[in-house]
């Protein structure tokens, strides 16, 4: 997959963000590093944070709308600096549902593979893909796909976190309490699919 910055924001503020996580990096010493999209952007947002995941030394370089492959490039241009990080969390792949499940799978395994070429010593931990639309839709099936195969497509290069898909909702539906526009997590969402998260990292961060 082709890695390659964002040009949509006339205003420079993709590219600002960027360089304000790389000035991040140098200067923070953090135990544990969320990279992503919508999720990890708004996840630093969240009470759940505060609460939880905050005290673990954590930092969320997150950008709205990005893509795989600017994860990408933003991994080789500068977001893992003297990361020191003992865990590193991926949530991406929410604004690539225009490709099938093999490209997504295919670009998921290589941020795993890049970030364990890059920080061989820390854990790569890729999250499941969450939903989006109230009710079952096709981007809801090419979910699907990916999250039954991510575990084996990334066996040898990351752990995958199988987030609580069934607190969104009943019978395969989301509830507004859980995301409000049926995409972006409100804060009850983050405290139920990010529980998870906070179980393996606090395991690892015990032992």
């Amino acid at each position: 997959m082709e890695k390659k910055p964002r040009d949509d924001f006339p205003d420079s503020r993709w590219k600002d963000t960027h360089l304000h996580f790389v000035s991040e990096a140098c200067e923070k010493e953090p135990e544990v590093l969320f990279l992503g999209d919508d999720h990890i952007a708004l996840l630093e947002q969240s009470k759940f944070f505060k609460d939880f995941l905050a005290p673990m030394h954590c930092v969320c370089f997150g950008i709205m709308g990005d893509r795989i492959s600017n994860l990408l490039w933003r991994i080789e241009n500068g977001e893992l600096k003297s990361s020191t990080a003992k865990a590193i969390v991926v949530s991406i792949g929410g604004s690539d549902l225009d490709l099938n499940a093999a490209e997504l799978l295919n670009g998921l395994k290589e941020v795993a593979s890049l970030l364990k070429s890059l920080r061989p010593n820390a854990r790569i931990y890729i999250m499941k893909l969450l939903p989006s639309g109230r009710n079952w839709n096709p981007r809801r099936a090419v979910v699907a796909e990916v999250n039954s195969n991510l575990e084996e497509n990334l066996r040898g290069s990351a752990t995958v976190i199988d987030c609580d898909m069934s607190s969104l909702g009943p019978n395969d539906s989301i509830e507004p309490g859980m995301m409000f526009d049926f995409a972006h997590l409100t804060q009850e969402g983050y405290s139920k699919v990010f529980e998870s998260v906070f179980n393996t990292l606090n395991n690892l961060l015990s032992s």
